[in-house]
């Protein structure tokens, strides 16, 4: 079963280890945008180094290992990569995996569906269930995921799970929650800074090098860097 941890500790944790980098893993429609930026400024970073799923949204994974590697400090999430996260493991970053009641989850996809907000996350994550044959197949995708996360864990030198409705008990968190509707339409996100895109450090070169193994390696034939 997963341990949930405080966020109190968390942040001790974080102080204790020296660690600049947190990496938040999630899943679609488990509140992680709105998240990233309560967690992060909890944990102390400022706007400019917070960085949500849309900066790396349909990007190839090589992009996102790269980019954990040439900056200093940053607080991003993503809820893709699934089969790539353990390759992420690095000493100099912490890795915090977002839980959320599945039946929470899905009720959020029927939500999006009848509000044409919805991307297809189920069969996206879907695509991941060959790959994990030893978990119950008849999982529904946001439970099947979770269990991901439990074989997963282990392979972190720093990483903790929270749960979702933990932080419900945070007096800003249910101030600032409640200022966002809770249907989010990915392209229609207000409360993302996109000026972050303009410092992510990267080249012209590095740049054609992820164009190319985008195009070579496209999710719709391979699914595993994305």
């Amino acid at each position: 079963m997963l341990q949930f941890e405080q966020l109190k500790n968390i942040k001790l944790y974080l102080k204790k280890n020296n660690l600049k980098k947190v990496i938040l893993f999630s899943q679609a429609r488990s509140g992680s945008t709105f998240c990233t930026y309560f967690l992060a400024k909890y944990l102390g970073f400022k706007k400019k180094y917070i960085f949500p799923e849309e900066i790396f949204l349909n990007k190839h994974f090589i992009y996102l290992k790269h980019f954990t590697g040439k900056h200093e400090k940053f607080f991003l999430n993503t809820n893709e990569f699934i089969l790539k996260r353990p390759n992420l493991n690095r000493e100099d970053i912490l890795f915090i995996y977002l839980y959320r009641n599945p039946k929470d989850i899905l009720r959020s996809y029927k939500k999006a569906k009848k509000n044409n907000f919805y991307h297809g996350w189920k069969e996206f994550y879907s695509r991941y269930k060959k790959y994990y044959l030893d978990i119950n197949q008849n999982l529904n995708v946001a439970s099947f995921n979770h269990k991901i996360w439990l074989k997963q864990k282990k392979l972190f030198k720093h990483c903790f799970t929270i749960n979702y409705d933990s932080l419900k008990f945070f007096k800003k968190f249910r101030k600032n929650r409640n200022s966002i509707s809770s249907i989010k339409d990915i392209g229609l996100n207000t409360i993302v800074d996109y000026t972050n895109n303009k410092k992510i450090n990267f080249n012209i070169f590095e740049k054609l090098y992820f164009f190319i193994r985008r195009k070579l390696e496209s999710r719709k034939n391979n699914i595993e860097n994305y």
